[in-house]
């Protein structure tokens, strides 16, 4: 039976509400809990202690996450596993009934306990009286609503003075031609009163495509109509309340609730907006890089084209990521014992000290691999040296006093920060290096 699109009263609470109760997004099948659990990039404990907690965060102090916009579990489901065995809630909050039954009985099947489920909408939040929230993930919602800035704002003010968020919304540029097949799909669905209907004729325009087309051209960006079928192609052609962000108008978003910009968590995204990889020329190169980083990255999201979605973490302190402390941890993230891979190399390559070694570290986030450059001195061989348990333990400062019993020169502590610095920045930017305090998640 064919399914009613009912009347358009508030897009953000009717219409959307109906999209998603027909279609729950993503499309997830429970009986999969069984086999596997989904690995959220940025939903991991040891992301969120590096970028939004200084690396001291536990999240066995009672810690409270909401889940805004749970949809159909991805979020609520992996970090409510992450926080089986602690003293922590994960609240999730979703207006589609559809999605939270899918979510409640992904949850069922891992037999996790500590979600609480409400069906409601994060712009009814301040009337459930659900007290404030160390951590607050709202992952592709803000950009459904009629007022995005009331969405942020409304979370904003249930987060707990030090709290932090993990944020996406659609980026502009990389969803031109998304934009322009919604152009396409509304005059063809013109007096269209069917859902079904919608799906069916936006299938066969896609199925009409010539080469030229410009989303033709660019499908790969987006796998939403190969992953989820009809729920993709809805979500991605027919949603009847759909905005973007380019990145200045991301970061006036971000500011506009009082938040402060934090870091991008994708990695690809993250490394695309470097503008040096686009510029080469030095004089042009130097003139941009003088320039806000604001700036850069506004020119370099345009260059490179292909960004879809914004995904960062943002926080309601200025200075939330972990540095480089004494007393601080710094360990590979989803890179596998990579420390080991680079003295295997120094040592099978026969490396001279002294030179820089081009290396193409292997993550799971990116199947290209990600290229980086580091300068291998003694001081340096020595740090990943004593970085090769499997996850590293020690302190910057148990690795110092290591480095100068190598080295067999008493370097100060300030001097072991600065090349510690120059050596792992690069690694620390391509978002496979994180910090934690010794007090923090093990």
């Amino acid at each position: 039976m064919a399914k009613k699109i009912n009347k358009i009263v508030s897009k953000d609470l009717d219409e959307v509400k109906a999209h998603y109760l027909d279609y729950p997004y993503p499309l997830r099948n429970p009986e999969d809990e069984k086999t596997r659990l989904l690995s959220i990039l940025g939903e991991n404990l040891r992301e969120i202690n590096h970028y939004l907690f200084k690396g001291k965060q536990t999240f066995n102090n009672g810690f409270r996450a909401l889940v805004a916009g749970g949809g159909t579990g991805d979020s609520s489901t992996f970090l409510a596993e992450q926080l089986r065995d602690k003293n922590a809630e994960v609240v999730y909050l979703d207006f589609s009934k559809n999605s939270m039954e899918i979510a409640k009985k992904r949850a069922e099947i891992r037999g996790l306990k500590n979600i609480t489920f409400i069906n409601d909408s994060i712009l009814n939040i301040h009337n459930l009286k659900l007290g404030k929230f160390d951590y607050i993930n709202c992952s592709g919602v803000l950009h459904h609503l009629a007022s995005p800035q009331e969405g942020l704002r409304a979370l904003q003010e249930s987060l707990k003075a030090e709290g932090g968020m993990h944020i996406m919304v659609y980026a502009k540029y990389g969803r031109t031609a998304i934009y322009q097949m919604q152009d396409i799909m509304k005059i063809a669905n013109d007096g269209v009163t069917e859902r079904t209907e919608e799906v069916k004729n936006a299938k066969i325009i896609l199925e009409s495509l010539p080469a030229t087309n410009w989303y033709k051209r660019s499908e790969d960006l987006i796998s939403d109509v190969k992953n989820y079928g009809d729920v993709g192609i809805y979500d991605l052609f027919l949603h009847k309340q759909d905005r973007c962000y380019s990145i200045p108008e991301l970061y006036e978003f971000i500011e506009s609730a009082d938040l402060n910009f934090v870091e991008f968590s994708e990695i690809l995204p993250r490394l695309s907006i470097r503008i040096e990889n686009f510029i080469k020329n030095p004089e042009l190169l130097q003139k941009i890089k003088a320039m806000p980083i604001k700036k850069q990255h506004e020119i370099a999201e345009i260059i490179t084209g292909n960004i879809i979605k914004h995904t960062f973490f943002a926080s309601n302190i200025k200075d939330s990521v972990a540095h480089y402390e004494l007393e601080n941890i710094p360990f590979f993230f989803s890179v596998g014992n990579f420390a080991k891979q680079i003295c295997d190399y120094i040592d099978n390559n026969n490396v001279s000290l002294g030179n820089n070694i081009n290396m193409t570290i292997n993550s799971i986030w990116v199947p290209s691999g990600i290229n980086v450059s580091l300068g291998i001195s003694a001081i340096a061989k020595s740090i990943f040296k004593h970085m090769q348990d499997e996850p590293n333990t020690k302190t910057f400062k148990e690795i110092f006093d290591l480095v100068r019993k190598d080295i067999k020169d008493e370097l100060s502590d300030n001097i072991l920060i600065e090349e510690s610095k120059k050596l792992l920045q690069p690694l620390i930017d391509s978002g496979v290096l994180l910090f934690r305090h010794k007090s923090g998640l093990a």
